[in-house]
This record gives structure tokens, C-alpha cells and sequence, in this order.
């Protein structure tokens, strides 16, 4: 039998495999020196920070690791390792250097014959796709990810895939696609008892219901996956649905909620640094004062998300705030009779 002498990171291993990124990261942080040396080390604390919404260490971990994984020749450790490290970048809005670090755990993963990072990969190549607005690509590459993640029999993998499918139908104004995809996911997350991604998957029913008119259930089940969220401590999951709140609030004339709702998912947004969540929440927010009548913070709002999407590589999003802002500012003269 293996000993924790032996093995001085299992714990710390199984912690974050299962999903309990907190324990994870409190069995790492009491390690010595000499373990703390390792790529093995690293690269966890890497995933455990990530999921709790740690990005910028997440991110310093991830690439001492890669290094030292590169160092000692090995090439799985490497590509785990890279994949991490993009994740991070992603997080950080560095697109560009989040899809070069991808393409790279995808060519490592690909000669390795690795099925299931090839899934990740494909699922992470989808998210940028998403976020520079290249849906096409995204569904490709999600749909690509769920068949890889269903042949290895990873229905976490799955749902995620499943989870982001649902999430270019929802751009896409195509809602019962959208629910489709969410009940989908909801099954899956449910079968394997993954509670962040049932919250997920519950978000994303709770939106696609609310926006096929059927609000009181949709917002039900929004709040079911705040709670969720907010008991798994996933702060980007709790971001997400505070917005949702917001939205359907403020489709309900409920402005003062809805305003409410939003700028909680700001502060928090704000908190983790995270650009695209913070960009979102302020296209979301802008709405909610336009409607209001204060055109003000209005602009204000969606001059900052222009800044913030431009920042990150995602133009097309970017120059789509810039043209509600000039409407905002300059609304069209109606016509005299």
C-alpha cells in the first residue's frame, strides 16, 4: 500500500478531482518545500485555484508547471499543464495567448492519441470561438468536444460541452435550442451527482424558460442555481446567475431588482478581475439604467464593456457597444406628424 509518505499529494489529488477545490488547495498549501517544488504540485494548485475563481495564480502555477514538466521531458504533464495555463489566460481576457496555449495542448494531445484531452481542448477552442463571436466555429468545436467526452465515457465533459452548446443557442436568440441543451445537461450533471454543473445547467433552464414566457419557473430555478452556486463557492457561477436575475427582473418591469441583481453580479465580477464576466454584466446592467431613464451610466456602462471586449481580442462584441452607446446618446428623432 501506497503511504502519504510515499505519495505525499493523493489527498490533495483526489480533492480536486472530485471537485472539492477548497480542500484541495488547503492539503497543497500545508505541503514542504520539496514537494512544492514539483510539477505535479503545481499544476494542482493551479486547477484548485482556477475553479475558486483565483485566476492570476491559477495562471503563475499553471506555467511553472509546464516548464517543469517540459524540463523533465514529460510530455503528458506538459500538456495538462498547457491546457491550465491557457484556462488561466482565458480567464484573464488574453484570448489570443489562451488559444495559442490550446492549440498547443491539442497538438501534444493528438500525437499522444489522448481522446479526452483532445475533448478539453476542443471545449476550450469553442469558448474563444464564442467569445470573439465566431458561433459557427463554437458549435463545431462544442459538438466535436461532447462526441470525444461521450467516446470516454467523461459525462462531466459532456455536459459541460452541453452547458456551452446551450450558451450559442441563447446568442443566438434560438431559446428552445437553448432548453434543449440545458435539459441535456441537466441529466447528465443529475446521473453523476455534479453539483456546479447541475446549478449550470439549472441557470440555463431558468433563462430559456423566462425567455419562452413562462418567468415565475424560470426564475425559480435561477435562484435554485444562485443558492447552488453560492454553497459550491463557484463565484463565476454566481455571477452568472445574479445576471440572469437582472434580466428577468428587468424584462418584468422590475427595474429596482433588477438593478439590485445587477450590480451585485458587478461588484463580484469585479472582485474576481475576471474582463468577460465584468463586461457582460455591464452590457446587462446598461439596459436596466437605459430603461430606467439615466442614459448616463448608460454609455457610461457600455463605453467601459467596449473597452473591456476590445481588451481581450473580442472586436466584434466591442463595436457592438459602441453603437448602443452612440444610440443611447443620440436617440433616433421621431418623425413629425
Amino acid at each position: 500500500m501506497t503511504s502519504a509518505v510515499d505519495d505525499p499529494l493523493r489527498a490533495a489529488r483526489v480533492a480536486v478531482d472530485h471537485g472539492r477545490f477548497r480542500e484541495g488547495w488547503d492539503l497543497l498549501d500545508v505541503q514542504p518545500l520539496p514537494v512544492r517544488r514539483s510539477g505535479e504540485w503545481q499544476l494542482l494548485v493551479a486547477m484548485a485555484r482556477w475553479r475558486l475563481g483565483e485566476f492570476a495564480p491559477s495562471h503563475a502555477a499553471a506555467l511553472q508547471a509546464r516548464d517543469r514538466y517540459r524540463s523533465a521531458g514529460d510530455t503528458d504533464g506538459e500538456m495538462r499543464a498547457e491546457n491550465v495555463a491557457a484556462a488561466g489566460a482565458f480567464a484573464l481576457g488574453r484570448l489570443a495567448e489562451a488559444e495559442r496555449g490550446f492549440g498547443r495542448a491539442l497538438t501534444l494531445a493528438e500525437r499522444a492519441n489522448d481522446l479526452l484531452m483532445m475533448a478539453r481542448c476542443a471545449n476550450n477552442l469553442g469558448n474563444v470561438a464564442l467569445y470573439v463571436g465566431r458561433h459557427d466555429a463554437a458549435l463545431a468545436s462544442y459538438r466535436l468536444a461532447r462526441g470525444r467526452f461521450h467516446r470516454v465515457g467523461m459525462h462531466h465533459g459532456e455536459a459541460e460541452a452541453l452547458i456551452n452548446i446551450g450558451l450559442v443557442w441563447h446568442e443566438l436568440e434560438r431559446h428552445e435550442d437553448a432548453l434543449e441543451a440545458a435539459d441535456a445537461a441537466l441529466e447528465l450533471a443529475e446521473l453523476i451527482q455534479a453539483r456546479r454543473l447541475v446549478a449550470q445547467a439549472l441557470a440555463m433552464r431558468g433563462e430559456a424558460l423566462a425567455m419562452t414566457e413562462h418567468t415565475p419557473i424560470g426564475q425559480l430555478l435561477v435562484q435554485r442555481a444562485l443558492d447552488m452556486a453560492r454553497a459550491e463557492g463557484d463565484q463565476l457561477a454566481e455571477v452568472e446567475a445574479l445576471r440572469l436575475l437582472c434580466n428577468i427582473e428587468r424584462n418584468a418591469g422590475q427595474l429596482s431588482a433588477a438593478r439590485g441583481y445587477g450590480e451585485a453580479a458587478l461588484t463580484l465580477a469585479r472582485r474576481l478581475v475576471h474582463p468577460w464576466a465584468t463586461a457582460t454584466v455591464l452590457k446587462d446592467l446598461a439596459a436596466v439604467h437605459q430603461q430606467h431613464g439615466n442614459g448616463r451610466w448608460a454609455v457610461h456602462a457600455l463605453t467601459e464593456a467596449a473597452e473591456l471586449y476590445a481588451a481581450m481580442g473580442a472586436e466584434q462584441r466591442a463595436a457592438a457597444m459602441r453603437e448602443r452607446a452612440r444610440q443611447v446618446e443620440q436617440p433616433p428623432s421621431r418623425p413629425r406628424s
